[in-house]
């Protein structure tokens, strides 16, 4: 996580993105980020005017985007973040593919590099073999009725679905 650097989720996410759109397609354009993160063009151009001030891109008005050096170095921390966690859920904790994607995708926001290191030295047990997982999804089926239980079945957090949204604590608006 960056944010004692200043960098919010968005922005890793947008550093991350011109990250992997450079080694696609050699060039990030800002028509390319808009499209692939479903937000428009001045959005784009509104977030990257803040990430040059902080010193991690350059953008040629109209033109490519390039990572500084400090740009390069938090997309590879993000992407290794996510590629770590997406290998947990998949390898480890058996979830399917899409999954695994999305939940790490929000998850390498929060997590510390402690986190990951933990993370990734447990696959490396679990790869070569010194830990046994298999059978590990199916270890849900076994566990007592939860009110995770009903989420996970349901597909998204019930707590969360039964809130008012918009509405204060105590009934005030």
């Amino acid at each position: 996580m960056h944010e004692h650097d200043g960098l919010s989720p968005t922005h890793e996410m947008y550093l991350k993105v011109i990250y992997r759109l450079r080694q696609d397609n050699e060039i990030a354009r800002v028509r390319d980020m808009a499209k692939g993160l479903g937000v428009t063009p001045g959005t784009v151009s509104a977030v990257l005017k803040k990430l040059e001030r902080a010193g991690l891109l350059v953008h040629d008005r109209y033109g490519a985007i390039k990572l500084t050096l400090p740009g390069e170095r938090v997309a590879e921390c993000v992407i290794r973040k996510f590629d770590t966690i997406r290998s947990l859920l998949t390898d480890v904790l058996g979830l399917d593919p899409e999954t695994a994607e999305v939940d790490a995708c929000t998850m390498e926001h929060a997590v510390s590099p402690v986190t990951i290191n933990r993370m990734e030295y447990l696959l490396r047990l679990v790869h070569s073999g010194r830990i046994d997982v298999r059978g590990m999804s199916r270890a849900g089926s076994a566990r007592s009725k939860a009110t995770c239980t009903d989420c996970e079945s349901l597909g998204a957090c019930q707590a969360v679905a039964a809130l008012s949204i918009g509405s204060t604590p105590h009934g005030r608006n």
